[in-house]
């Protein structure tokens, strides 16, 4: 028997999710926050990285980032669980949960990694598509959640990549009627976006994931974390590994919650430049973005997306070819990018959209 074979079956099935290795000058197509980390919080991290003795772990568990996190989102600190990025979260959460025979509700299309997990974990996928909108179909995740019983939902809001939002009134009607997890993931709730902690303190089975990485411009570090009751928690941790989170990347998010006031005007500036690159675009003959609460739009084009991609890449222009999930074979996403790279983005989209 070759060693291949020792691979569970429904692992091999699946293709891993990866990214081109194309380098442009601009790259939109990760929906990053353009405009970086202030100098002011940078140089605090360094300062107490220089001095904290690097052969040490880090904490076991981050008490001092927990209790900053429950200040910040309204939560209890014992119901906070921190980790490496969002996807540890992700992971970490489904891995609790899933097994041969389990249900997951996906509205689709949805963030990959999510059917990833679920499927190395041999969950049974149940799809609910968007609305031809691309909004969410709440009358359609109702029933499935009822006749499907359904056993964990995941919903994305804003959805990465369609930017639609669910709304307070329609997810606790979902949480009122499920006997499973809803897990809301909300990497860009800071973009745009209503906020669920208060619904934490009814329904105990709410799971709400964040991270550092979009609106707190910490991409490169890698902080997420997960808001649920604290019995939840204490399984959730059983799933993660340790030490996940380093002593840098710890401390870089305790210093951006300490500095909200200069990470503030940042993500005005990001919604500020969205509602404009939204309004250009719609100018633009050929092209038709649909509206988003976060920083990207999925964008509608009269040609294929894949020469699209490509004639962007020439122009030293890196985007999303999305055309392969649900409902947008004729689409691209686009990452909202600093004024400058927006006007550079614009004028190639008007010299190949003549």
């Amino acid at each position: 028997m070759a060693a291949i074979d020792k691979i569970k079956p429904h692992v091999r099935a699946i293709k891993a999710y990866t990214l081109d290795p194309i380098d442009t000058p601009i790259k939109i197509n990760q929906n990053e926050n353009p405009f970086g980390m202030p100098a002011v919080i940078k140089e605090e991290v360094l300062r107490r990285a220089a001095a904290y003795d690097w052969a040490r772990y880090p904490e076991f568990i981050p008490t001092r980032l927990h209790e900053k996190l429950a200040h910040y989102t309204g939560w209890r600190a014992d119901g906070v669980m921190a980790g490496n990025g969002s996807n540890e979260m992700i992971q970490a959460v489904i891995n609790a949960t899933v097994e041969t025979g389990v249900r997951v509700l996906l509205p689709e299309p949805t963030f990959s990694v999510y059917a990833q997990v679920v499927k190395v974990m041999n969950g049974d996928i149940i799809s609910v598509l968007l609305n031809d909108d691309l909004s969410f179909n709440i009358p359609r995740l109702a029933t499935a959640i009822k006749v499907q019983k359904i056993d964990v939902a995941i919903i994305c809001s804003p959805n990465n990549p369609t930017g639609c939002t669910i709304s307070k009134r329609d997810l606790e009607m979902l949480l009122r009627n499920s006997n499973g997890l809803i897990i809301v993931d909300q990497a860009y709730l800071e973009i745009g976006g209503e906020d669920f902690v208060p619904l934490l303190n009814d329904y105990k089975n709410l799971v709400i994931l964040r991270t550092f990485s979009k609106a707190m411009a910490m991409g490169g570090l890698r902080v997420g974390y997960c808001l649920a009751a604290p019995e939840l928690i204490t399984e959730f941790m059983k799933c993660k590994m340790p030490y996940s989170l380093n002593y840098f990347s710890m401390t870089a998010a305790e210093v951006a919650l300490d500095h909200l006031d200069l990470l503030h005007p940042l993500v005005e500036k990001m919604q500020h430049e969205r509602d404009r690159l939204f309004r250009a675009l719609q100018t633009i003959n050929g092209l038709k973005p649909m509206p988003s609460a976060a920083n990207f739009f999925v964008v509608k084009t009269a040609i294929p997306p894949s020469e699209l991609f490509a004639a962007l890449v020439e122009r030293g222009l890196l985007i999303r070819d999305v055309s392969k999930a649900p409902m947008l074979n004729d689409y691209v996403r686009i990452s909202v990018g600093t004024p400058e790279e927006n006007d550079r983005l614009l004028a190639a989209l008007r010299e190949i959209f003549v």
